[in-house]
């Protein structure tokens, strides 16, 4: 925690500084200002999470104390946007008259005024109790709120199939930013509660993945974050139903489009969390299970469960000449959509807590070949399956 005491009376300093010491806060993390052009120097270069600013301040070093001064510094800091704003501003003085003169002014734009006396210890409990605060709001951010989200490209089937698998009990559909639609509830795993958030996106694509896993991460702080839905696939590596376990993605368009019409690729592969992705490998003998579960309609064979790279693009590629560019890019190569990349390079980038993620999708189409036949439910349906199982697999294990 970084403070910010702006005051002129030594006295008053020394007892501030010794009494923050006692509260367990670095003596470093204690920045010192005698007068307003001081302190206005500090807040320009220091990101501050409290100011302790002197009802009485000097403008500078030799000059006389005056609220006028103090109360000027606050607007600028306040209503001008001069200075980058304290996270929190408390007022202090020592003189009773000028607590009662400007306190009003000082109320309308800090949290509160301390009076600050040898006499009286009234201060301390007070300061106290509003440090331990904000060491509990920093904690907060240092620790997961939510146990697991699952995003959606598609509200219909994919989302859908996982309210319809899923042990769920979820709040009214709302939204979170100005066009991320989303439901909150909790599911019970072996007698343990865990906290949920179910999203998709506004519209399919890379950046809207982007762009939504960031403002989840933001928002919810998730130990986990799942992907579920349908995917493109190639016939030398998956059949129609099938689930893809991604262990890895990146942009298959990334690089330069030469005069030949070939592809100088310049890509930027982002792994999925080793854990899930070993986790995930193990559901394998639960796959004839959920095939036999699903009784509408269905591919005749039993699904795979196969782990390989899933390449992603801003638009669904049918030229079979263009499919040839990403395949040839790896040889293991599984599977095409247009989400997952845009999940972990959010992921991968996030300068938060470290969420475990992963992407799990069925196969709906074989981008090779002719499409014959519409098993998007189904693959919906495969895919939150997988994903479910990997959540209580998962928990289980911690």
């Amino acid at each position: 925690m970084q403070v910010l005491l702006i005051d002129d009376d030594e006295s008053k300093i020394n007892r501030l500084k010794d009494f923050l010491i006692s509260q367990k806060i670095n003596e470093k993390n204690i920045l010192i200002s005698r007068d307003a052009a001081d302190a206005r120097k500090k807040l320009a270069i220091y990101n501050i999470d409290l100011m302790l600013l002197d009802v009485l301040l000097p403008v500078r070093q030799g000059a006389k104390a005056s609220g006028e001064h103090s109360i000027e510094l606050l607007r600028q800091i306040v209503e001008d946007g001069v200075f980058p704003a304290p996270k929190n501003i408390i007022g202090i003085t020592a003189s009773e008259e000028a607590l009662k003169q400007f306190n009003s002014e000082f109320r309308g734009v800090v949290t509160q005024v301390l009076h600050i006396s040898p006499e009286f210890d009234d201060w301390k409990q007070i300061l106290h109790n509003f440090i331990e605060y904000l060491k509990r709001v920093e904690v907060s951010k240092k620790s997961f709120e939510y146990d697991v989200v699952v995003l959606n490209a598609l509200r219909k089937p994919e989302l859908e199939a996982v309210y319809n698998t899923w042990d769920l009990t979820l709040s009214d559909e709302c939204l979170v930013g100005s066009n991320i639609a989303c439901r909150k509830g909790i599911m019970s795993i072996a007698g343990r509660e865990l906290k949920v958030a179910c999203a998709h996106l506004s519209q399919m694509g890379p950046i809207a993945a982007t762009h939504t896993t960031e403002y989840i991460l933001n928002l919810f702080k998730p130990r986990i974050l799942i992907m579920t839905g349908i995917c493109g696939g190639f016939s030398d590596s998956v059949e129609l139903g099938d689930v893809v376990i991604a262990d890895k993605s990146w942009d298959w368009q990334a690089g330069k489009w030469v005069e030949d019409w070939s592809l100088l690729s310049a890509l930027d592969p982002k792994d999925a969390s080793s854990e899930l992705v070993t986790i995930a490998r193990t559901i394998d003998s639960d796959m004839q299970n959920f095939y036999q579960e699903y009784t509408k309609y269905r591919p005749e064979k039993t699904p795979k469960l196969v782990t390989g790279p899933m390449v992603t693009g801003s638009s669904v590629v049918a030229s079979q000449d263009i499919q040839k560019v990403f395949k040839s890019q790896h040889r293991k190569m599984c599977a095409i959509d247009m989400e997952c990349y845009g999940l972990y390079y959010s992921c991968a980038n996030h300068a938060g807590l470290k969420t475990k993620f992963i992407c799990i999708k069925s196969v709906s189409d074989l981008a090779d070949r002719e499409k014959a036949d519409n098993f998007h439910e189904y693959c919906s349906y495969m895919s939150a399956r997988v994903g479910m199982k990997l959540v209580e697999k998962y928990f289980l294990s911690i």
